[in-house]
């Protein structure tokens, strides 16, 4: 009795087939590169220490819910720390489409830290190019926050 081929169920000789593999391209998460330029009109927190602000990024999901890790700026120490500039730049994974950018600026004190506000950026605001603006700062009306983002891998 002879045996069929499993491939094409032809009786089986000493046929060969060549090997087709389906091979998908691996796709990768977009992610986004945060550049945290600037904050201007921050208000005076630390009479005694000085104002010594900083910057929080954090993704957000669709329901609110915290994402992956925290990017902090260092705290900006001397010159005009009411207006401070930070120019520090973060690649933020994971990030899907969809989610928030929130931004929360803190003023580091001697036993901890004070909020100054916070800035979002919606996820419609991010695609499909990207953002380079000013975002206000909730609580301080005449403060912005100055930052650039883009999207890599998408």
């Amino acid at each position: 009795s002879s045996l069929l081929c499993f491939v094409c169920s032809e009786q089986r000789t000493s046929h060969r087939h060549q090997k087709y593999r389906t091979v998908r391209p691996i796709m990768e998460a977009p992610k986004l590169l945060v550049h945290i330029i600037k904050a201007e009109g921050l208000k005076r927190l630390n009479h005694f220490t000085g104002d010594h602000p900083y910057c929080v990024c954090e993704v957000k999901n669709s329901s609110g819910q915290a994402q992956g890790a925290q990017m902090t700026t260092k705290p900006v120490m001397n010159g005009d720390t009411l207006n401070p500039i930070w120019d520090e730049a973060f690649q933020v994974e994971p990030w899907q489409p969809g989610d928030t950018l929130e931004f929360s600026i803190y003023d580091k004190g001697l036993l901890g830290a004070k909020t100054q506000g916070k800035a979002f950026l919606s996820a419609e605001d991010i695609q499909p190019n990207g953002f380079a603006g000013v975002l206000s700062i909730s609580g301080l009306a005449e403060a912005g926050l100055y930052v650039e983002v883009q999207i890599v891998g998408m």
